[in-house]
């Protein structure tokens, strides 16, 4: 598998689990006329909330990277919250 489609992959892997436990949406624009644009929010019913991610970059590759590297810390970060609740 080239560069390009391991990216993808891994960016769906992380993205899904998210998007169901935290009613997330995505956006996104890839052109070969523009930068390559992901942008994810937080949704409570069809209201946006926080906005979790949004990269912009000139390679697709670099673009799906990015948003994943965003994506992991968004993930760790609610973990985090959570286990504090739960210990205070």
């Amino acid at each position: 598998m080239d560069e390009y489609s391991e990216a993808v992959k891994e960016f769906y892997r992380v993205y899904r689990p998210l998007q169901k436990k935290h009613n997330l949406r995505m956006h996104s624009r890839f052109s070969i006329y523009d930068d390559g644009f992901i942008e994810i929010w937080e949704y409570t019913g069809e209201k946006r909330g926080k906005c979790v991610c949004k990269v912009k970059e000139e390679k697709d590759v670099e673009c799906y990277k990015r948003a994943t590297e965003e994506l992991q810390s968004y993930g760790r970060e609610r973990e985090g919250a959570r286990h504090e609740q739960r210990a205070g």
